[in-house]
């Protein structure tokens, strides 16, 4: 059986221990907070890595805009719909999400602040934003170059905001959440951060949306 992306890339050497760092420090960083279902997974791809971050038994829903990592997606999430996540499905707006995971998305998206906005207004009173993006340090730009001229050819020229700090996702992300937790990892290259909802903010700007 054809395996997809993600499943290939956490199990074989090297891009192995890049994406299980990620997904273990995500975990342990996790069990600080209060995680509860439904998650929403924005960018959720072929569904892989937000399953082995919260387990088998968390109803997840997944959004992608990629048709092939969709069709793998169904496999493992509970709901997958086919859309960018800046035109997302009424289905999905008429809900409150519990968890929301941007995961190595929103470098992908060109205006990043519309997900942001589109997140808050998806997230439950008390629920938690997980995002998790690459810093465009020297070093990581090294390695994305090595690995689009690769393996990971698919990626290139798919990033269309690029993060040169966390303060520079801290400023967006602080319009609508209050930052509860931050980490970088894999040398600099990756941060991770899990933030509440800013609830003040968030009801001020529903009807922007």
């Amino acid at each position: 059986m054809r395996k997809s992306y993600y499943e290939l890339s956490t199990t074989r050497f090297p891009s192995k221990y890049w994406h299980m760092k990620i997904i273990n420090t995500a975990r342990i960083m996790l069990i600080r907070q209060r995680v509860a279902g439904p998650i929403l997974d924005l960018g959720c791809g072929d569904g892989v890595r937000v399953r082995l971050i919260f387990g088998e038994h968390i109803e997840i829903h997944g959004v992608d805009n990629d048709p092939e990592m969709v069709e793998f997606a169904k496999k493992r999430l509970n709901k997958v719909y086919l859309s960018s996540v800046e035109n997302i499905p009424q289905e999905i707006l008429d809900n409150k999400y519990n968890t929301i995971v941007l995961m190595e998305s929103l470098e992908h998206i060109p205006n990043v602040e519309t997900v942001l906005k589109i997140a808050n207004k998806l997230l439950a009173d008390n629920g938690l934003l997980i995002v998790i993006i690459p810093l465009e340090t020297v070093l990581f730009r090294i390695i994305w170059w090595l690995w689009t001229m690769t393996m990971g050819k698919r990626w290139r020229k798919t990033h269309l905001t690029r993060f040169k700090s966390a303060q520079q996702l801290f400023s967006m992300l602080e319009n609508w959440f209050k930052i509860l937790d931050y980490k970088k990892i894999n040398l600099g290259c990756i941060l991770i951060t899990i933030c509440g909802k800013n609830v003040s903010e968030s009801r001020a700007d529903i009807t922007r949306i």
